[in-house]
C-alpha cells in the first residue's frame, strides 16, 4: 500500500473498453505491434508521484493500493478518465479562417488551434469544418494492465529521479547532489552542457519546487553554476 508522495515506477498497457485496442502502453515491442510506435517517446518504466496529480484520476486512485511487483487489471469509466462527451464542445468554423491560421484540416486529424486548444476534425465540407474538443478519448472506459516494478526510498534517488525527468537521463549522472542533513541544505551542481539550454532557470525553479514539495519539505535547495576556461573553449 503506497500514500502520498511516494516515487513509484510502473509498467502499463491500456486498450479500450469497447474495441479492445491498444492506444497507450510502456512496452516499446507492444507499441511497435499495435503501430502505435513513437519515436519521440521515452519508453520503459514511469514515474510516478502519488499525490501530484499528473494521471487520470481512476489510475492514480488504484495506485495507492498496490504492492511493490504487483499487477492489476484495472476498469476506468469516463468520469475517471477523461470525462463524458459533452456535445456543446462540438463548433463549426469556416475552412477560411483555420487557412488564415495555417491549419489545413483533414477527417480525423487532431489539431492545436491558436488558442492552445486541442480539437479533431470531424468533417470539412462547403466550406465549413465541424471541430470536436472533447478530449479524443472522452466518453471511453479504459482498460490498464499496470504493475508496480519499483519504488524509490533514498532522498538522492528521488531527487535523480526528478533531474530524469525534467532533462532526460542523459545528464543525469552530470549532476553532483550534496545532501546535508544537519543544516537541511541540498546543493545541486548543474553540469555545464547544460548552461545555454533553453528555459534553464524555470527549469531548475520547478525542480526546486518538486523537491521541497515531494522530498525534503524542510530544506533549502541550492543550484550551482561554475564557469572556468574550460566552459567558454568548449571542452
Amino acid at each position: 500500500m503506497f500514500k502520498n508522495n511516494d516515487f513509484i515506477y510502473i509498467e502499463y498497457s491500456v486498450t479500450l473498453k469497447d474495441t479492445g485496442e491498444l492506444i497507450d502502453t510502456t512496452n516499446e515491442e507492444e507499441a511497435k505491434k499495435a503501430n502505435i510506435y513513437d519515436e519521440g517517446k521515452t519508453y520503459g518504466p514511469k514515474l510516478v508521484i502519488l499525490g501530484e496529480n499528473r494521471l487520470i484520476k481512476g489510475l492514480e486512485e488504484a495506485l495507492y493500493n498496490f504492492n511493490l511487483n504487483e499487477e492489476k487489471v484495472i476498469e476506468i469509466p469516463p468520469e475517471k478518465a477523461y470525462g463524458e462527451r459533452d456535445n456543446s464542445k462540438i463548433k463549426i468554423v469556416s475552412l477560411g479562417e483555420l487557412k488564415r491560421q495555417g491549419i489545413t484540416p483533414t477527417p480525423n486529424s487532431i489539431l492545436r488551434l491558436a488558442d492552445g486548444t486541442t480539437a479533431v476534425v470531424r468533417s470539412v465540407s462547403g466550406g465549413r469544418v465541424v471541430l470536436d474538443l472533447n478530449h479524443p478519448l472522452a466518453g471511453k472506459t479504459l482498460i490498464y494492465k499496470v504493475k508496480v516494478v519499483k519504488v524509490l526510498e533514498n532522498a538522492k534517488d528521488k531527487i535523480n529521479a526528478l533531474i530524469e525527468r525534467r532533462f532526460t537521463s542523459q545528464y543525469v549522472s552530470k549532476f553532483n547532489i550534496e545532501i546535508d542533513d544537519n543544516k537541511k541544505t541540498v546543493k545541486i551542481s548543474i553540469p555545464k552542457d547544460l548552461y545555454l539550454l533553453d528555459n534553464l532557470q524555470l527549469n531548475i525553479y520547478a525542480l526546486a519546487y518538486e523537491i521541497i514539495n515531494y522530498v525534503l519539505a524542510d530544506y533549502t535547495v541550492e543550484f550551482v553554476q561554475q564557469y572556468t576556461k574550460d566552459v567558454f573553449s568548449g571542452k
